[in-house]
């Protein structure tokens, strides 16, 4: 055999071997746990319904808060467990309930508001099938307590949980100086949960931390910024792998690394432009009860090898991975004007607010 062709030989066994090492990766046998949302993950076919046609494109700094709509006339959304849980109230599709009074909770019914209609608005997302509850605890002990006698065998060492049996899901959370940043992110995967199926592992983890920010911060403060904005520097900079983070199913191969670059991949699509906005809603809009019907999670499970978001880049944004690069290369820029600006209100209001510069 010549030399030459014993390099191309080489070059084929190492590929193969890659290749088969990726996938097996992505395809390990785990029996899921009833208590942990998306213990199993398939990524289902791409068959997205219109976008509806209030739906628009708009940068999620800008903090719109319009009324949620008003939930459909079947869901159910009386408290569910007001023995324990005295103070209630419902807001859309989620109904709160809690030990202590909502009122000293300060801003959290406008966040619970306005993440519904970030998700609705913003990203396309139908409304949630079902209600979702969301119980709040004034301290760890009764927040564990809660847990143990309500959902036997279910973690307690958590920081927030999120339990999603046969039934609507509930969201549980202690109070403490986490709560808004951990009820934005187990409520991204509630509300996403409750309003689409087959939701895919990696999607749902990466809508869940950008939205774990507050509105106003969500591009521009999350802690993986930086990463991302390092990972693309230097001459030879380049873009994680999508189609690895789209072959994930199981809870337990999400790790540090995965979360950051599912976060930056929801980053991308979001930020990039509206086109990339649309793309990214048009995807979960492929998830909905209605492009899902008849798809059974078996089927689901087959389809995971076609990698749909990936073909609908390829298709609709062929430059992207130059794009995402670009994007997080020149991000810094954007910050900074944006910091700018940001500055220069809060200094206008407060001047305002002084009576500084006001007509006479």
């Amino acid at each position: 055999m010549t030399a030459f062709r014993r390099l191309c030989a080489a070059t084929i066994l190492i590929a193969s071997t890659t290749l088969f090492a990726q996938t097996a990766s992505g395809f390990g046998v785990q029996i899921p746990w009833r208590f942990l949302i998306g213990a199993e993950k398939p990524v289902a076919d791409y068959n997205a319904p219109p976008l509806p046609a209030d739906f628009h494109s708009r940068s999620p700094d800008q903090n719109e808060q319009a009324p949620t709509s008003a939930p459909s006339a079947e869901i159910d959304l009386s408290p569910r467990f007001a023995s324990r849980l005295p103070y209630s109230v419902a807001l859309g599709r989620v109904v709160i309930e809690s030990n202590f009074p909502l009122e000293s909770a300060q801003g959290l019914e406008a966040e619970i508001v306005q993440l519904q209609n970030d998700l609705v608005g913003f990203l396309g997302v139908p409304e949630a099938q079902e209600k979702i509850s969301l119980c709040l605890f004034n301290d760890m002990e009764s927040y564990r307590a809660f847990i143990a006698e309500t959902f036997r065998g279910a973690p307690t060492d958590r920081p927030a949980l999120y339990v999603k049996d046969s039934g609507p899901g509930v969201l549980m959370v202690p109070r403490n100086d986490r709560m808004l940043l951990n009820i934005r992110h187990e409520m991204t995967h509630a509300y996403l949960n409750a309003a689409l199926r087959n939701v895919p592992i990696w999607i749902d983890e990466g809508l869940a931390k950008y939205f774990e920010i507050p509105p106003g911060e969500r591009g521009f403060r999350n802690p993986y910024l930086t990463d991302a904005e390092q990972g693309v520097s230097g001459l030879f900079g380049a873009p994680p792998s999508l189609p690895r983070l789209e072959r994930l199913t199981r809870v337990d191969q999400m790790k540090t690394r995965e979360y950051r670059e599912s976060w930056s991949w929801v980053h991308y699509m979001i930020h990039y432009s509206p086109r990339t906005q649309r793309l990214l809603a048009g995807y979960l809009r492929s998830l909905s009860p209605e492009a899902q019907k008849g798809v059974t999670m078996q089927e689901a499970f087959k389809r995971q090898k076609k990698l749909p978001l990936t073909r609908m880049l390829e298709e609709h944004q062929p430059n992207y991975k130059k794009e995402y690069v670009e994007h997080f290369k020149n991000w810094d820029a954007r910050r900074t004007a944006y910091e700018s600006a940001r500055q220069e209100t809060d200094t206008v209001g407060r001047a305002q607010a002084n009576g500084i510069g006001s007509r006479q």
